[in-house]
């Protein structure tokens, strides 16, 4: 019983924290994998932000392949690897590059692939700004007596 209720409130938190986007796949002898939409992510030039990534497995183990496709030009995942069999989320860091494209909530797809060939993919937005520029300051001459 303790299972079954800590397997729903883990449930009910990820459908309360996403707003219930998410895509569920089946496999054979009913195996699923569901993956939970990210956040949309907002960074700037030159900088790094954390998308977190969630899924669900449901009659299998094992680790789960995490991919990114249509990252806007001069933006990479510094380190992709699996989700663990004990893990039901995975945090990856997003790079933009000093020279990264402008971009407004461009559409990527992050896919969690598991056994039997299950593929269960959403999107998430990203926005890529200019850096806010520091204020130059100017060199002032030293007081002469």
């Amino acid at each position: 019983m303790k299972t079954t209720i800590a397997g729903l409130l883990a449930a009910l938190f990820l459908a309360a924290a996403t707003g219930c986007e998410k895509t569920t796949v089946q496999g054979p002898a009913g195996k699923k994998l569901t993956i939970v939409k990210p956040a949309d992510q907002s960074l700037k030039r030159g900088e790094i932000n954390e998308v977190l990534v969630m899924i669900s497995r449901e009659n299998f183990g094992g680790e789960v392949e995490i991919s990114f496709e249509n990252l806007p030009k001069g933006v990479h995942v510094a380190d992709i690897r699996p989700i663990p069999s004990d893990k039901s989320r995975g945090t990856y860091t997003l790079h933009a590059d000093p020279e990264a494209g402008l971009v407004e909530n461009h559409q990527v797809l992050v896919t969690a692939s598991g056994p039997d060939g299950m593929r269960a993919t959403e999107m998430f937005g990203i926005s890529v700004r200019e850096k806010e520029k520091t204020p130059e300051t100017t060199p002032t001459a030293p007081d002469n007596p």
